[in-house]
């Protein structure tokens, strides 16, 4: 029995572009046709069909910097802690924001680590306990010791430290590991510990991403062949070139600063931490920088900072207007194809997600509405389907899941 998705405007993560009447026919897992020009495809006795007219079907979202240990609603430093002392009750939380995810359309997220919480998700998913995203995790990021955030994190100082760190979140069953580089400072690990921390993790199988918003770390981690930037910033044209030439990806995270100046009020902010953001929201060097190394020919993918204040994991639309608004991107199609096709590369998952292709998994999004036409259709989502499998209908959770 199949699963066939008639009469949709169609959104193929980037390949063609847009279907204007299309019809996708899932099987199994996997999207097993594609049937253009308002053609019907054969039907069997016991398909499922859903009639999309006047909606948009496209691939599943990717959220590349997500926190499952955060939710956006609460101080950092006590999730964390609660995160530590309190699993039963982290655990909740984590099954909420993965839920919210699905809601909003992610259907694979990378979670940049707090503690190991994503780590369990991940377990948990296995088994089928919860409803949520693909996860790709971190496990714990790692910190020097007092680093930026380093009250939820791994701290590791010296070479040789950092390797021990590394190995651990392979151990516990990471797929990506996590560095931050910089912090309150603008380079808070040396050289050498950097070098340890790429090789190792490419040793090991992995690829190695850092937290480096300043010129002096971000040059510090491409060096050090760092397959990823989070955040992006203000860096210099040397270190802009050498992201370029090495093809290092970066995944620019603007949904904090604009969300916390924007609406921090309406979440209970302290004024003077929203003042301070409005006032680096009136000289955006980092947005800038981002939609600089954009032109320079960088390579991006998707992220929001999910989990930090104000960024619920259920929201991924400001980030999508933020890129326009900057001038990273000139259009929504350009938004999307990073959201899907781009994030799926540099994850490596593009040969099974990413696009809607014969073959692919069908990880697939309803919108109810044209996000082309209006961008805020994009949080009307109507379905989800994860590897084939309606788990999100009519904007909610499927029960039982």
């Amino acid at each position: 029995m199949a699963i066939v998705l008639k009469n949709a405007q169609v959104f193929d993560g980037g390949i063609k572009g847009r279907l204007p009447r299309a019809t996708v026919v899932v099987e199994g897992e996997r999207i097993s046709a594609i049937v253009t020009n308002g053609a019907a495809p054969a039907q069997a006795p016991g398909d499922t069909v859903y009639d999309l007219n006047g909606k948009t079907l496209l691939p599943g979202f990717f959220n590349c910097h997500a926190h499952l240990g955060w939710d956006g609603y609460g101080d950092l430093r006590d999730e964390s802690v609660e995160a530590a002392e309190h699993p039963v009750r982290a655990g909740i939380r984590v099954a909420r924001d993965l839920r919210a995810s699905l809601e909003a359309g992610v259907t694979t997220m990378r979670d940049l680590g707090v503690h190991h919480t994503a780590l369990a998700a991940k377990d948990m998913l296995r088994r089928g306990l919860v409803a949520g995203p693909r996860v790709v995790a971190a496990g714990a990021a790692i910190a020097c010791t007092g680093g930026h955030t380093w009250w939820c994190l791994r701290e590791a100082d010296g070479p040789d430290e950092v390797r021990r760190a590394v190995r651990e979140q392979m151990r516990a069953g990471a797929d990506w590991i996590k560095i931050m580089a910089s912090g309150h400072r603008e380079q808070e690990y040396t050289e050498a510990e950097l070098q340890a921390a790429a090789t190792e993790a490419h040793q090991l199988g992995m690829r190695i991403t850092a937290h480096a918003t300043f010129t002096p770390s971000a040059k510090a981690c491409v060096l050090a062949g760092f397959d990823g930037i989070e955040h992006g910033g203000n860096y210099s044209t040397e270190v802009e070139q050498l992201i370029v030439e090495r093809g290092v990806w970066v995944t620019p995270t603007f949904s904090p600063l604009l969300l916390q100046a924007r609406h921090g009020h309406q979440w209970g902010m302290r004024a003077e931490d929203i003042e301070t953001r409005k006032r680096t929201l009136a000289n955006p060097v980092r947005l800038q920088g981002v939609a600089r190394l954009k032109r320079a020919g960088a390579k991006l993918a998707f992220g929001t900072d999910a989990g930090s204040p104000v960024v619920p994991h259920n929201e991924i639309v400001a980030e999508m207007e933020g890129l326009m608004e900057f001038g990273v991107f000139d259009t929504i199609e350009e938004v999307l194809t990073v959201a899907t096709r781009r994030s799926a590369e540099m994850l490596g998952l593009d040969r099974q997600v990413g696009t809607i292709e014969s073959g692919k998994v069908a990880d697939l999004v309803v919108v109810a509405g044209d996000p082309f036409a209006r961008v805020t259709d994009l949080r009307r989502i109507d379905k989800v389907f994860t590897s084939g499998r309606l788990v999100v209908d009519g904007g909610t959770v499927v029960r039982g899941l």
